[in-house]
């Protein structure tokens, strides 16, 4: 009887570990899984992964064990796997233009894809995606399809517009677009001007212009800064204008004149910024990218101000490796301000606190975060967070 006693808590141990678990079906076909939704008449989640992805196997050992999470999705849904680079799942992401890892797919119970997510999260998030997913007021497809056809009021519009652009939905442009024609004002109202502003680039010459001229409109309709404004329309540019950079077989007098028309004094910034995303992003080149960066801190002909440079390097600092910071830093080091950088110093400093910090030079890090923490122009949430890593006081 003890030996048997003993083996009561390991018996109730193992039961536990096993119902706190999503419970995934295996070894059907895509068709059988939906005949089997259909017969049960419960939805279905699809997790579309890879063998390499560590989002993936975040999501499988993390979140796909929590009781929670188990519970609720083995008590809502079909639950299937589908390893996209082997056997039926390399049909079914064509299929369903699975192009990012981990894609999270959800079929109603008669097999039509209803909702859609990229990426993982903690579980909380994730019992919160499954809810949404049985939410007509909130499934990404039953939302495009009532945008489509003109449903949808302009609050809604922008909550499917947000999850088109994160979602990369192809179909998104010709659907603002139509929808934005229904519209005499593009800065009606708050979710006319947030869809326009954030969620599309494919705007009239028109409406661009007219966006141009009603900056103080925009700021006071959105609650923005003239910082974040001018920045916004600058990245609005620069989308439309690559877009006929790429139409024109990559002409770059077409990428000129598209920002010349509108901000012909970010002509010779948007040029660098082209040239510079397109190693860094498009050729996932980070020698190139450092070349530039150093080119760029050099050129004294068409120079560009500190904090411009700054912004290239604080936005993709993850991109470079140690030998990269090394060439930058030394660069650094050589740089003379000039009178285009007049309180804007406290960029350098950053920036060399970002070579420093990725070198290990922990002693030198903390002695340019310190000049960058003096500096009268730095801005409040820099200062924070120097005074909070650095322990510095003023």
């Amino acid at each position: 009887m003890k030996k048997l006693t003993g083996l009561v808590p390991a018996l109730l141990l193992s039961i536990l570990t096993f119902a706190a678990e999503i419970n995934f079906v295996s070894n059907l076909t895509w068709k059988q899984v939906k005949e089997k939704a259909k017969k049960e008449n419960k939805m279905i989640f699809f997790d579309a992964y890879t063998s390499w992805c560590g989002p993936c196997k975040y999501l499988e050992n993390s979140v796909y064990t929590d009781e929670a999470v188990a519970t609720y999705f083995n008590a809502n849904y079909i639950n299937v796997k589908f390893d996209m680079e082997e056997g039926e799942g390399v049909k079914l992401s064509e299929e369903f233009d699975v192009t990012s890892y981990p894609t999270l797919l959800f079929f109603s119970a008669e097999g039509n894809l209803v909702h859609k997510s990229i990426g993982a999260m903690e579980a909380p998030q994730f019992i919160e995606l499954g809810k949404n997913a049985k939410n007509p007021a909130m499934q990404y497809f039953t939302l495009k399809e009532k945008a489509r056809k003109q449903l949808l009021t302009d609050a809604d519009f922008v909550n499917w517009a947000s999850m088109a652009d994160q979602l990369e939905d192809p179909d998104k442009e010709p659907i603002i677009a139509s929808w934005l024609a229904l519209k005499p004002d593009i800065l009606g109202n708050r979710d006319i001007a947030a869809t326009v502003l954030m969620y599309t680039s494919e705007l009239t010459d028109k409406q661009f212009s007219y966006l141009h001229q009603n900056k103080a409109k925009i700021e006071k309709l959105l609650g923005w800064d003239k910082e974040k404004t001018t920045s916004v329309l600058y990245n609005l540019l620069f989308s439309r204008a690559a877009i006929i950079y790429e139409r024109t077989n990559n002409n770059i007098d077409s990428f000129r004149l598209g920002i010349r028309k509108f901000s012909p004094e970010k002509e010779n910034y948007a040029v660098k910024d082209l040239q510079f995303r397109i190693a860094i992003q498009a050729d996932k080149d980070n020698v190139k990218a450092t070349a530039l960066l150093i080119q760029y801190l050099k050129d004294v002909k068409q120079p560009l101000g500190i904090d411009d440079i700054a912004g290239w390097l604080l936005d993709y600092s993850s991109s470079f490796e140690k030998e990269n910071y090394q060439a930058i830093n030394a660069q650094l080091k050589l740089f003379k301000f000039r009178p285009l950088d007049k309180d804007k110093e406290y960029w350098l400093y950053l920036m060399q606190l970002v070579c420093e910090i990725n070198l290990g030079n922990e002693t030198a890090a903390k002695t340019v975060a310190e000049k960058a923490y003096r500096h009268p122009q730095l801005p409040a949430e820099y200062k924070k967070i120097l005074a909070d890593t650095y322990g510095l006081t003023p």
